[in-house]
């Protein structure tokens, strides 16, 4: 029995020592094939990358260098640009010149931002009926990294000044409400306003007042412990009221399409908010992506649209899992990539190196460059500025899929703009200013 025992001790140690050594080999021949895909890489960025003679647009002295990127798009209908800090000055420059070259001379009239889609909303109308500035009026309602930050307000004079022309540039929200100084103060009561209209029995409705109390707070992102049981129901009532209706010509305050959106963007919130820094309940994407797809098939439905987004937002990616259904969550970048297909091309702008803002705080930090990313491969070609569009050769494909990334090159993206450093983005002190009467 002892001699058995033995055995059984001696085979299995053989056993680990055997799946230890294939381990090595494995570990060894996956290091070779990301070393001999990262060589591949590099000779295929340097053959095929387009040179960028600028990221300013005032410092461009035509679109030359941005003809390889109008013919990669081809016929694609939205446009998203994905910068990946929220606080690159330089990437800021670029989207601002990419904007004005797609609206210009590839028939882009929208642009959508990363910003509320009622408080945006409010700007807009302020801005074709009242004559008000979009620049102004955005501290406050745009997010603001994207109202505070010089680099960043210049598609927003852009758009102002393309305004009273016979090709305006309209601009649009897409995402939830977030604090907007115009969603706290008018949505409810603009809410209240369309059900009354409408006769809505969840005005009537005993849960109404507890539903308002969660929703405000959900608004201002304070609502985190709230009890949620009448809340839920009327917003499952909402739902049924809004949610259902047929394509309208009306405007988007007097659209229940519309209201749809403010309702679920409001349940996304509070769903968010109980499951703080949890990407796991976080549905924010899918109602951002749920707005964009109503905007293009309504007051959009002729239109090539810009989206201009965060990369966590824009790149298709699975986000997080919900533990309670397991079913996946994922970027409106993915949605979008679902629903239309080649009708979409997706962009990402990489420094290569440089400092960008701790917005959220103070101070800087650098930029951070794995060796075994496109961005890596890039820096390591040489490359400085410039453009380039995915391969569609299966072989290099399957290399770039090799690269540590938190995207696939050629399947989450289409293209990538690269340049050299990133520039910390800097907040300014403009007001918020009260919308005009």
């Amino acid at each position: 029995m002892r001699r058995y025992a033995l055995g059984m001790m001696l085979g299995l140690a053989l056993v680990g020592c055997g799946d230890q050594t294939e381990t090595a080999q494995t570990a060894s021949g996956t290091a070779v094939s990301v070393q001999a895909a990262l060589s591949a890489a590099q000779d295929w960025l340097k053959a095929n990358a387009q040179p960028l003679t600028a990221l300013d647009v005032a410092q461009a002295t035509d679109t030359q260098d941005l003809l390889a990127f109008g013919a990669a798009i081809g016929d694609a209908r939205v446009l998203i640009l994905n910068e990946d800090s929220y606080a690159d000055a330089n990437a800021f420059e670029l989207m601002n010149r990419l904007v004005q070259y797609l609206h210009q001379e590839k028939g882009f009239d929208a642009l959508l931002i990363e910003s509320a889609m009622f408080d945006v909303e409010a700007m807009w109308r302020s801005a074709t009926e009242k004559d008000a500035s979009l620049t102004e009026l955005a501290p406050g309602r745009v997010f603001y990294m994207y109202s505070q930050t010089d680099a960043s307000r210049k598609v927003l004079q852009y758009a102002d000044s393309v305004r009273k022309t016979d090709r305006p540039l309209q601009l649009h929200g897409l995402d939830i409400p977030l604090a907007g100084t115009t969603s706290i103060n008018e949505l409810i009561p603009a809410l209240e306003s369309y059900l009354q209209q409408g006769n809505s029995p969840a005005l009537s409705d005993a849960a109404w007042p507890a539903y308002v109390e969660v929703a405000k707070k959900a608004i201002s992102l304070n609502s985190q412990g709230a009890d949620l049981a009448q809340f839920n129901k009327i917003s499952s009532q909402l739902e049924s009221e809004l949610c259902q209706e047929a394509a309208s010509s009306n405007a988007m305050r007097d659209n229940a399409g519309w209201w749809c959106r403010q309702v679920r963007g409001i349940s996304a919130n509070v769903i968010r908010q109980q499951h703080r820094d949890d990407k796991n309940y976080d549905y924010r994407d899918t109602a951002m992506a749920d707005n964009v797809q109503w905007l293009l098939n309504q007051p959009l439905k002729d239109k090539k649209v810009i989206i201009w987004t965060h990369s966590s937002h824009g790149i298709a990616a699975v986000s997080g899992t919900n533990p309670e259904t397991t079913q996946a969550i994922h970027t409106m970048g993915w949605h979008l990539q679902s629903q239309l297909g080649p009708q979409l091309y997706s962009v990402k702008l990489s420094p290569l190196g440089g400092q960008v803002s701790r917005y959220w705080d103070t101070g800087e930090q650098p930029v951070s460059i794995d060796p075994n990313s496109l961005e890596g491969a890039l820096s390591a070609a040489g490359l400085k500025q410039g453009f380039i569009h995915a391969p569609s050769d299966a072989a290099m494909l399957a290399n770039f899929a090799q690269l540590k990334k938190t995207y696939a090159f050629g399947k989450d993206i289409n293209g990538v703009f690269f340049y050299p450093a990133a520039s910390a983005a800097k907040q300014g002190t403009h007001p918020i200013l009260p919308l005009p009467q």
